[in-house]
């Protein structure tokens, strides 16, 4: 695998607004089980369930079992410097438009 396929794959996994949500309700809380993700973001358990197997597949996400309880982690933060990143573009962006709909006026 090149470097350039690594980038490619870890984008597909970061490629979807449940996943990001999901690292993010991880960034905020450390760490929380299943049931604790879906409940924030939202979305169906088994839909949760799918998109952590991609984001622990991908080794951004690890597990550790306590009891019946399966609870998650960001495994690399280094992640969260990406979504930061992609913040700032995001950010600049919106306020170029703005520049752009404030000169048309």
């Amino acid at each position: 695998m090149t470097l350039q396929d690594f980038k490619a794959d870890l984008f597909r996994s970061l490629g979807n607004p449940i996943r990001i949500r999901i690292l993010e309700v991880l960034r905020a809380a450390g760490s929380l089980t299943v049931g604790e993700i879906q409940q924030r973001v939202g979305a169906e358990q088994s839909n949760v369930s799918q998109h952590l197997t991609v984001l622990r597949t991908r080794g951004l996400v690890e597990t550790r079992r306590e009891g019946t309880s399966i609870w998650y982690r960001v495994s690399q933060p280094a992640v969260f410097e990406l979504l930061d990143v992609a913040r700032h573009i995001f950010d600049a962006q919106l306020a170029a438009q703005s520049r752009l709909a404030n000169s048309a006026h």
